[in-house]
C-alpha cells in the first residue's frame, strides 16, 4: 500500500451503494488498486451475496439491477441534451467504474442486493423502524410474550400473520431472543421479534404480510440513528432493525434471510 490513506468501511460501504458522484467513484477506484485489504473486504461481500443468490434462484435470474441501468440511462440522457462538452465523459466513468470492479476484485455485481433499488415501496421499513424506535425504548414491557413461552409465542405469531413462522437465532451475532409482539402494518398484522445483547443493545425482525411488490433484492434504509436491512421472500415481507453498525447490522440480516428461506 502507498502512503496514501486506506479505504474506510464507511468509503466501501459508499461504493458498494454506488451512490456516489462520478468522480468520487473514479478517484475511489484508483485508490482500490492499491488496497488489497479493501479489495478482499469487496470480495467477501461478494461471497456473501453470491451464498444467498444459491440459496435463492429468482433472484439470481434477476435482470441487471434497476439502480445501474437507470444511472447509465440519465448519464446518456444528460450526455445526448449537452449542446457542447465533453459527450459521454459521466458514461465513460459509470463503465469503468464497473470494469475496474469486476477486474480487480472479481465483484461482479456482488453488492446486487444492497444496490438494486426498490420497485417495492419504502413503507415496509418505515413501518419496521417505526416499530423499533416505539417498542425499543420500553424497559417492563417490551415484548407481549417472552422466549420463555415459545410455543405459544410461535403458535401465535403463526396464526395472525396466516404463515407458520419461526424466530431466527443470532446467537452467534451474540444477540439472544427476548420475545415478540404483534404489530399493525398495512397488509395485516405484522410480528415483531426483539433481541438483545449483554451490552444492551436490542434490535428487531419484523414481519409483515407482503403488499403488491415481489422484489427479492437486499434493500437499506436509515432515519437517523436507526437503520434497516429489509427485502421480501414470496407472500412475506421481512426487515431486521437497529442502532447497531451497518455491517453487524447486515450479517444479521443475512443470518435472518438464511434461516428463514
Amino acid at each position: 500500500m502507498s502512503d496514501q490513506t486506506a479505504l474506510t468501511e464507511a468509503e466501501l460501504l459508499d461504493f458498494a451503494a454506488g451512490q456516489l458522484p462520478a468522480d468520487a467513484m473514479s478517484a475511489l477506484v484508483a485508490r482500490l488498486a492499491d488496497d488489497p485489504a479493501a479489495r478482499a473486504t469487496l470480495a467477501e461481500w461478494q461471497r456473501q451475496d453470491a451464498a444467498i443468490e444459491a440459496l435463492y434462484q429468482p433472484v439470481a435470474r434477476e435482470p441487471v439491477p434497476y439502480r445501474l441501468t437507470d444511472v447509465i440511462r440519465r448519464a446518456e440522457a444528460e450526455d445526448s441534451a449537452k449542446a457542447n462538452g465533453r459527450p459521454q465523459t459521466r458514461l465513460w466513468l459509470v463503465a469503468a467504474t464497473i470494469a475496474a470492479l469486476a477486474v480487480g476484485t472479481g465483484a461482479g455485481w456482488f453488492a446486487r442486493d444492497l444496490t438494486s433499488p426498490a420497485p417495492m415501496s419504502q413503507t415496509l421499513a418505515a413501518n419496521a423502524m417505526r416499530a423499533y424506535d416505539t417498542y425499543v425504548v420500553e424497559v417492563a414491557h417490551p415484548v407481549e410474550v417472552a422466549a420463555s413461552d415459545a410455543d405459544h409465542l410461535n403458535a401465535w405469531m403463526s396464526k395472525r400473520l396466516g404463515h407458520e413462522t419461526r424466530p431466527p437465532d443470532f446467537a452467534a451475532a451474540g444477540f439472544t431472543l427476548m420475545g415478540g409482539r404483534i404489530v399493525p402494518s398495512e397488509q395485516g398484522a405484522a410480528a415483531l421479534y426483539m433481541y438483545d445483547n449483554a451490552q444492551g443493545e436490542r434490535i428487531t425482525l419484523y414481519i409483515a404480510p407482503q403488499g403488491a411488490s415481489s422484489t427479492t433484492a437486499f434493500q437499506f434504509a436509515q432515519e437517523g440513528a436507526t437503520s434497516s436491512f429489509y427485502w421480501m421472500d414470496r407472500d412475506l415481507s421481512y426487515a431486521v432493525v437497529g442502532t447497531v453498525p451497518r455491517e453487524v447490522l447486515r450479517s444479521i440480516a443475512l443470518a435472518a434471510y438464511d434461516q428463514l428461506i
